[in-house]
């Protein structure tokens, strides 16, 4: 669907130390890309940022897919960097955040440390669970994709969303929201205080609920929900590739 090479899953080889990076609902790799490259350039790392099943295409493939589908897609990717990696990070805006979340959880194994940027753990408003609830799969809404505040910028993604696909992200996040506490690795937590898409109530759930001790929380000031691409995307690179250097030190 899409002819913007951007939107094309991308692998920057460096160190032994490597960056999962994950896109989010009805996104690509599009939205990460800036960050991805920028982190490669300032710190050296290893990134891969893989297109997840569904996505890249069109509305009716996503609607074709489930959440163990993107789950396997982030796991493929994940078993790909450990091929080149020592050390890997898994992080992931808003959905790929979940992903992150929930492969740390499951895989603490071989993910070292987390980082979610806007990621959901299941805190929804009301008027997105009535939507959970649409048994008409043949139902579509609109898009939730370039939620930015810099005017300058886009998001290549879906403009409709597939009811099938609504419940499946729900089942994801909610599970994932409830196993926080089974998460002990180190974690930073990058969130707008302005989103549009993902409470941002989130966050704090994140930081109280999950098993970690060692837990940092910053609050995005000039951005929006598609963070990476908006006015903080600079300030994500640096946690980023602060977090990336204290891995050699994470036990």
């Amino acid at each position: 669907m899409y002819s913007d090479p951007h939107a094309a899953p991308f692998f920057l080889p460096g160190s032994n130390t490597g960056m999962l990076l994950l896109h989010g609902f009805t996104s690509t790799p599009q939205s990460v890309r800036y960050v991805g490259e920028r982190l490669h350039a300032v710190s050296g790392a290893t990134v891969l940022a893989p297109l997840l099943k569904g996505h890249g295409s069109s509305p009716e493939d996503l609607g074709q897919s489930c959440f163990k589908d993107w789950l396997g897609s982030a796991e493929e990717a994940l078993e790909e960097l450990g091929k080149h990696c020592r050390t890997i990070v898994a992080a992931g805006l808003s959905l790929g955040g979940t992903l992150a979340l929930n492969m740390a959880i499951r895989h603490p194994d071989k993910v070292r440390a987390v980082t979610t940027i806007n990621g959901s753990t299941g805190l929804y408003s009301a008027e997105h669970a009535v939507k959970f609830l649409e048994s008409d799969s043949n139902i579509y809404f609109d898009g939730i994709g370039s939620d930015i505040r810099d005017d300058t910028a886009r998001e290549i993604c879906y403009d409709r969303i597939p009811a099938k696909a609504i419940r499946e992200r729900y089942f994801l996040t909610l599970s994932t929201g409830m196993m926080l506490p089974l998460l002990k690795q180190p974690i930073l937590i990058l969130q707008s205080r302005t989103d549009h898409v993902v409470d941002p109530r989130n966050a704090e759930r994140i930081a109280m609920e999950c098993g970690s001790t060692d837990i940092r929380l910053r609050w995005l000031e000039n951005s929006f929900h598609v963070a990476t691409l908006d006015h903080d995307k600079d300030l994500i690179v640096n946690e980023l590739a602060d977090l990336l250097g204290r891995c050699d030190g994470f036990e």
